[in-house]
């Protein structure tokens, strides 16, 4: 799978699973050490990627619609 799209949305999905299958507390105390550690290693660089991503988007989507340019998109009430 080499399409970023598809593979963020599968490593939502499945950290989703994860999310709704254990609490923070739990994952604490079931998970094993390894993947303990793993996460503990590898989170901050992936948060970080995503805190940067989210807040270009917020920041795109924070912004008013800009008005339509092109007069082929108005449209014209018809008569008759």
């Amino acid at each position: 799978m080499d399409d970023p799209s598809a593979q963020l949305l599968e490593a939502l999905d499945l950290l989703d699973e994860v999310a709704d299958s254990v609490t923070p507390d739990e994952a604490a105390e079931e998970l094993d050490e390894a993947t303990l550690q793993t996460f503990w290693r590898e989170w901050p660089r992936t948060s970080a990627w995503a805190g940067a991503l989210w807040r270009r988007l917020n920041a795109e989507l924070a912004e008013p619609a800009a008005v339509a340019d092109d007069p082929d998109l108005d449209e014209i009430g018809g008569s008759g």
